[in-house]
C-alpha cells in the first residue's frame, strides 16, 4: 500500500496579491491582500517549439521550452472596495478621490496561490499581472458577476514557505451585490423612455499584446492596446424607443449604480455608446418579446474617457493607505435600494 500522502482541495486554495512598484518584481516584505473569488485558473503557459528534421525512421527529435508566460481567468462575485486596485489595473488609471477613468498608467500586481498541505504548504506565485479583460454581468434575480482575464510576465518556482516579511490582510466581507437588491439606478441616457433591462453585460478589453525580445525567455513586456468596451443588453418591448435610436445610429449613455445596501456604491458610467444591432422579435408563447443590443462605448470628450467608475463610502470607513483592510461600520444598515422589476 503506498503512503498516504495530503491532497490539496480547492475549498482550502487561498489567492492573495499585492501592488508591485516595479513590474516583475514583489516588494520587500510585501503586504498581501487576500482575495475573494469563486474560482481561478491562473497558470505558467509554457511555450515550446518542435524540431521538424527529416529523419529516416520518421522520429521526432525534440521538444524546446522556449518561453512562458502567465495567463488565465478568476472569476469573482463583485462587491464594494473588493477589487478597486483590479480595477485601477484595468483601466490604467488611478483614484482620484472617489472618481476612476480610464487612461494609459501601467498598473501591475503580483499573485500568490497557497496550497494546503498539511504540514508544508505549496505556494506558487505569479509576476508582472496586467488586469487585461473584465466580463461583468447582471442578470435578474441572480449576484453581480466580474470574471477578470489576467496576463503576466512569469512565475518562479513554487516554494513551501512564505516570502519573508510578508503579511496577510484579510479578505474584505462587504456584501456581495446581486441584481434583484443592489441595482440602485439603470439608465440609458438620450431615450425618452428608459427600457426595463431582463440583463446587462459589459466587457472591459485591454487588448494587451506580448513584446518578445532575443536573449529574453520571459515576456519582455505588454503593450496597451485599444482600449475596447463592449458589451450587449436585453430589454423588455415596452417602446420603440431603444429601436428607433439604434435604427438612427444615436449616441446614447448607460449607467448603473451598484448599492450593497450598507450605504457603499459604485456608478459604472459608459457616457457615449453606440447600439449596433437590434431589433424585437416575437419569441412564440410564454416569453415576452425582448430587443438583445450590443453595444459599443466610445470616447466622450466631456468626461474625457470612456469609462468611468464612481465609488461612494457609506458602510465602510475607508483606509488612508491601501492596501490596509477597511474597518466595517454596519451601524447604519439601509436596504432602501429596491428595484426589483429594472433588472
Amino acid at each position: 500500500m503506498e503512503p498516504y500522502m495530503t491532497v490539496a482541495h480547492g475549498s482550502q486554495t487561498q489567492l492573495a496579491f499585492v501592488k508591485e512598484a516595479t513590474p516583475g518584481v514583489i516588494p520587500t516584505n510585501p503586504s498581501w491582500q487576500t482575495a475573494r473569488y469563486v474560482s481561478e485558473g491562473l497558470t505558467l503557459d509554457k511555450q515550446t517549439i518542435s524540431s521538424d528534421e527529416v529523419r529516416e525512421d520518421r522520429n521526432r527529435t525534440d521538444v524546446t521550452d522556449v518561453g512562458r508566460q502567465v495567463t488565465g481567468p478568476v472569476n469573482t462575485l463583485f462587491s464594494f472596495f473588493t477589487f478597486d486596485d483590479w480595477l485601477a489595473a484595468l483601466l490604467c488609471g488611478s483614484w482620484s478621490g472617489s472618481m476612476l477613468k480610464n487612461s494609459v498608467l501601467v498598473k501591475t500586481l503580483a499573485f500568490e496561490k497557497r496550497f494546503e498541505m498539511g504540514a508544508t504548504d505549496v505556494f506558487t506565485r505569479y509576476l508582472g499581472c496586467r488586469m487585461n479583460t473584465l466580463d461583468l454581468q447582471l442578470n435578474a434575480k441572480q449576484n453581480i458577476t466580474a470574471n477578470w482575464g489576467i496576463l503576466g510576465i512569469g512565475s518562479p518556482a513554487p516554494e513551501t514557505t512564505p516570502i519573508a516579511g510578508s503579511t496577510y490582510a484579510d479578505a474584505t466581507t462587504t456584501p456581495i451585490f446581486n441584481a434583484a437588491l443592489n441595482v440602485a439606478s439603470l439608465s440609458i441616457t438620450g431615450l425618452a423612455a428608459n427600457p426595463k433591462l431582463q440583463s446587462l453585460s459589459i466587457r472591459v478589453n485591454n487588448n494587451l499584446y506580448a513584446v518578445d525580445v532575443v536573449g529574453q525567455y520571459e515576456v519582455y513586456d505588454f503593450g496597451l492596446g485599444i482600449f475596447d468596451v463592449t458589451g450587449s443588453l436585453t430589454a423588455v418591448f415596452e417602446s420603440s424607443d431603444l429601436y428607433q435610436a439604434i435604427i438612427d445610429h444615436s449616441d446614447v449613455g448607460i449607467s448603473a449604480t451598484l448599492s450593497d445596501g450598507i450605504g457603499n456604491s459604485y456608478e459604472i458610467n459608459l457616457p457615449k455608446v453606440k447600439l449596433t444591432n437590434g431589433s424585437p422579435v416575437g419569441p412564440g408563447n410564454g416569453r415576452a418579446v425582448v430587443m438583445e443590443v450590443p453595444f459599443t462605448a466610445i470616447f466622450d470628450p466631456s468626461s474625457a474617457a470612456t469609462m468611468t467608475v464612481t465609488r461612494t463610502f457609506g458602510g465602510i470607513n475607508p483606509p488612508v493607505i491601501p492596501p490596509a483592510l477597511p474597518s466595517l461600520n454596519f451601524s447604519s444598515i439601509d436596504n432602501s435600494q429596491y428595484i426589483g422589476q429594472v433588472i
